[in-house]
């Protein structure tokens, strides 16, 4: 690894970590404290340590100052100690995380992943440009990342979709058709949900037939759901949102297939390559 391509690895593996924080979005029964403490321990030493994003980021004006508050905005509000989404139960032995704060979750996550996304990609551009873009592993890892974390935020956020559509329908229906101060809330959470959907699409590299057979039948529900498209014949919303979070669910888990093992050895070739780096570095002093 040279200068570019050790950069561009820190800022996936920063981005890894950013993307592992939606794990709060999931309903599980335990949550894993050491992966907690850990998160929170490198997304703060990535902005106040001596760090490439750090250096870029100091040195990137007022993009680079925008984008260190939405990582401390992140910092704060998930893990901090004053955070209202996760939480450190009782004697910190265990986490508590609440699941009615998923969009601010969200709104909290998705910027800072696309933005240092953006800095990967002119890094990666740079590096190409000066001929110095030479790690193959690096690169795989890059793609299989990308998959990765469209195929989960696509999945998280139809869950959410369909959770607030039922609820949209079920005060509907309670009010007798009335639009009411509840059913305009539910329609607000709705429309900011799919605008995480859109933004998410809007900021994809991704152009294969694999990432649109998930995309293709989610932008059609959406369109269900609006009134902009009719219901296939024969189907009501409920069998049609089990059947495109059944395909984004295939895709998430085999999109994360491909990834893990990819990126545990990226990973590793990563230490190595920094060990070297610092070694040779240490022998010039």
């Amino acid at each position: 690894m040279n200068n570019y391509t050790i950069a561009i690895s820190s800022f996936l593996r920063f981005n890894v970590v950013i993307l592992n924080t939606l794990e709060y979005v999931m309903k599980k029964d335990k949550y894993d404290l050491n992966a907690y403490k850990a998160r929170k321990e490198i997304i703060n030493n990535e902005i106040t340590a001596n760090t490439p994003l750090k250096s870029c980021l100091d040195n990137s004006g007022e993009p680079g100052k925008a984008l260190v508050e939405k990582i401390q905005n992140l910092l704060s509000e998930v893990y901090s100690d004053d955070s209202s989404i996760v939480k450190l139960a009782g004697d910190g032995s265990e986490i508590r995380v609440d699941q009615a704060q998923h969009l601010a979750l969200y709104e909290a996550v998705l910027p800072v992943y696309e933005e240092v996304r953006h800095v990967i990609v002119a890094h990666v551009q740079a590096a190409r440009k000066e001929n110095l873009y030479d790690d193959e592993l690096l690169d795989k890892a890059l793609l299989a990342t990308e998959y990765f974390y469209r195929g989960i935020v696509n999945m998280l956020l139809l869950d959410d979709l369909d959770r607030l559509f039922a609820e949209y329908n079920r005060a509907r229906q309670e009010a007798k058709g009335e639009i009411t101060p509840q059913s305009n809330f539910i329609q607000g959470d709705i429309q900011k949900v799919v605008g995480f959907i859109n933004a998410t699409r809007q900021h994809s590299p991704l152009t294969s037939a694999d990432y649109y057979e998930l995309i293709d039948p989610e932008f059609a529900l959406i369109e269900m759901t609006s009134g902009r498209r009719d219901l296939p014949t024969g189907k009501n919303f409920g069998e049609v949102f089990t059947s495109v979070k059944q395909i984004a669910k295939d895709k998430t888990q085999k999109w994360e297939n491909a990834w893990r093992p990819l990126y545990d050895e990226f990973i590793k070739h990563f230490d190595e390559s920094i060990k070297e780096f610092q070694a040779k570095a240490n022998q010039a002093a």
